[in-house]
């Protein structure tokens, strides 16, 4: 942990225009004459390709990568990545992608002896571990969702819900985890039910590991940095209603949805950072903050010549997949001491 407080203190890159040269990197940009993939086999169940990488884990030493880091910067890497590493899931960090105070994201060259991966590079998110610690009305998404452990399990320890809800030095840790698998399972879910969204491979050590949007040089921008033209913009957007339902018929609501957090690839877009993801079902807050959502992605849209009512929106989204406007709370947010929670539960169950 001592290095990872030690990380917090280095620089935040909110962008970066030009990225340095790769070692390693295939220079050739067509897919079909790339070594990697001149054989390609279709794609293996993502089951079996866990199954393959449990099974490759030899306990490797030596991670020397590519990426000139700092020191402090370095250490944390290799915090983070080691297990995977070891795992054989990467070969090599390549480089960063993109910094900032929420985490870093690197470019890897993936293991070659992981077969059914679909391309050469994987990316690699690390977190800060204090990002979460600090984050502003974290009750605001937190409301109503389980508490996972670093497995993604449901924390049902009275002990460690209790460091959580003092915020010990150890309640924090556990929160910081709960907040990075809550990420990576609904990931799972959405990239289950077809939404647009990087392939999930796996999550630990305070890091995730998903699939990489962009090219062998290059990453993918985020979509704020793109401008469109009326019809393709009129494509896109219906594209990115598309995702917001898959979400609602998934009971997912991505609570800071915005230009700047969906990338923009050939034609085509992905879905990304959902570590404050909360579910409608239980969130008091959660029509507003559903409308926060459709209302950023409306101004970018707007701005690209679609004409577009974002409060009508909204309500008519949230209606059609059966949400209340003033949604029901939850039971267990309730107090059963407060005479209005009392009140409000008689009104619910006398219907």
């Amino acid at each position: 942990m001592a290095n990872h407080v030690l990380y917090d203190e280095f620089y935040d890159i909110d962008d970066l225009e030009e990225l340095p040269p790769i070692r390693n990197a295939p220079r050739s940009k067509s897919p079909e004459t790339h070594p990697r993939q001149a054989n390609h086999k279709p794609k293996r169940p993502m089951a079996e390709i866990l199954a393959q990488v449990a099974d490759q884990s030899d306990g490797q030493e030596g991670f020397d990568f590519s990426y000139h880091a700092s020191r402090h910067e370095r250490q944390w890497i290799l915090d983070s990545l080691g297990h995977f590493y070891e795992q054989q899931w990467l070969e090599d960090v390549l480089r960063l992608l993109k910094g900032g105070k929420e985490a870093n994201v690197y470019q890897c060259l993936t293991n070659s002896t992981v077969a059914g991966l679909d391309q050469p590079y994987i990316a690699a998110k690390v977190y800060r571990p204090r990002r979460f610690r600090n984050l502003k009305n974290d009750h605001l998404y937190s409301e109503g969702r389980d508490r996972l452990d670093a497995e993604g399990r449901r924390i049902n320890d009275d002990g460690m819900n209790h460091a959580m809800d003092k915020r010990t030095t150890y309640g924090l840790e556990l929160l910081h985890a709960s907040w990075i698998e809550h990420e990576f399972q609904t990931m799972q879910v959405l990239h289950a039910a077809g939404a647009d969204v990087p392939t999930p491979y796996a999550s630990g050590n305070n890091a995730i590991l998903m699939g990489y949007i962009g090219g062998d040089e290059i990453p993918a921008p985020t979509l704020n940095t793109v401008e469109l033209d009326r019809d393709e913009a009129k494509h896109l957007f219906a594209r990115v209603l598309h995702n917001i339902e898959v979400m609602l018929a998934n009971n997912r609501v991505h609570a800071d949805l915005s230009a700047y957090n969906i990338l923009y690839w050939e034609g085509k877009i992905t879905l990304i950072d959902f570590p404050q993801v909360i579910d409608p079902n239980v969130n008091r807050s959660a029509f507003k903050i559903f409308e926060r959502d459709v209302t950023r992605v409306c101004e970018y849209f707007t701005l690209q010549g679609v004409k577009l009512n974002p409060h009508r929106l909204a309500a008519d989204l949230w209606t059609a997949h059966g949400f209340r406007m003033s949604p029901e709370i939850h039971p267990a947010l309730l107090d059963a001491e407060d005479e209005k929670d009392r009140a409000y539960w008689r009104k619910m169950t006398s219907r």
